[in-house]
């Protein structure tokens, strides 16, 4: 595998373990309520972007005329593919002096594995168009419509992705042992916990 998805950065802080069923094992899993609410949701914000949009533009010509006509543009579903990296950005705004990378979560706590999957698409936008521009990484609440975190992408950020990468990819290539979580809730809401060895294992110490 050269390119790995970008929501697999959030996979590998959660629980590394499920990158192993799924990537190593290829174990398929249906889609949690949580999961399916959320499709829906963005679907619906997707919809009702395109019915606002005045524009279909290129991202390329969209920073242009960002730039020309110092105006904000926004874009839904971006999708970004860097060197090693590729997905969807959720929501992207094009300002003139710089470019805010917006993902949408159901939690108003920005979880580091969220704010390590937003830096992965702030890394996969700068490899692919090359800008100069300063990055804004922001988690918003998919509900409230509020942002609950905001930072400025750094080298520093992009070290902790790399690592990851790094780290997916020797799991992937079965050079690397995934760890699991220690953190028992964690199982509990995990897609996998129907098919997971080690879920089933410390259910059963427990019992």
């Amino acid at each position: 595998m050269k390119k790995i998805p970008i929501h697999l950065l959030n996979s590998q802080t959660y629980c590394e373990y499920q990158i192993y069923l799924e990537y190593v094992k290829g174990i398929k899993v249906k889609p949690t309520l949580e999961m399916n609410k959320g499709r829906e949701i963005h679907n619906a914000l997707e919809k009702e972007h395109k019915k606002k949009a005045k524009f279909k533009l290129s991202v390329m010509d969209a920073i242009k005329k960002s730039q020309k006509e110092k105006i904000t543009l926004v874009g839904r579903e971006i999708p970004v593919t860097g060197n090693y990296l590729y997905g969807f950005i959720d929501e992207i705004h094009l300002m003139p002096d710089q470019i805010v990378i917006i993902d949408d979560k159901p939690n108003s706590y920005p979880f580091f594995a969220n704010k390590k999957q937003v830096f992965g698409y702030c890394l996969a936008f700068e490899e692919q168009f090359k800008t100069n521009f300063p990055l804004i990484a922001c988690i918003r609440n998919r509900d409230s419509k509020k942002i609950v975190w905001k930072e400025t992408f750094s080298e520093n950020h992009k070290d902790i992705v790399f690592e990851s990468v790094k780290r997916i990819l020797r799991i992937i290539n079965q050079n690397k042992k995934a760890e699991p979580t220690n953190k028992i809730n964690k199982c509990k809401s995990c897609r996998f916990r129907n098919v997971c060895d080690i879920y089933k294992i410390r259910f059963s110490k427990r019992d």
